[in-house]
């Protein structure tokens, strides 16, 4: 019965709206990882992916967070010796948002599995 009223409430998907659903997800898969921006959004960020809180960095590319990390610094050398004060404020923004994906992920990899255990029946009550 719940199924019947749950059907005739919502209608049926078109092939337009399935290929548009799933393209939606095949767009959120970027370098370092995935975004996680809500269906049907924008990418508010321009494509910033680094400084996007909605990143979700995969911990494969680490190596490459740290390459860039590292190319990054040699920038932020060369802007300060040629006194680009906008370009090192820039940097240093950029270099905070990628140690602090760094960190995410580090705490995400560090934590233990909950052991729940397996369900077991309640007792009957009568």
């Amino acid at each position: 019965m719940h199924s019947q009223a749950a059907g005739s409430e919502y209608g049926g998907v078109t092939p337009e709206e399935w290929a548009d659903f799933e393209e939606h997800f095949d767009k959120r898969k970027v370098e370092l990882g995935n975004c996680a921006r809500p269906y049907g959004s924008p990418c508010q960020h321009e494509h910033a992916c680094i400084r996007c809180p909605m990143l979700q960095v995969n911990p494969r590319m680490l190596s490459r967070l740290a390459e860039i990390e590292k190319d990054l610094m040699l920038r932020r050398k060369r802007a300060e010796e040629e006194r680009w004060l906008g370009e090192i404020e820039g940097i240093d923004m950029t270099l905070t948002f990628i140690r602090g994906k760094q960190a995410e992920v580090a705490r995400l990899n560090s934590r233990s599995p909950v052991a729940l255990g397996f369900p077991t029946p309640r007792p009957h009550r009568e």
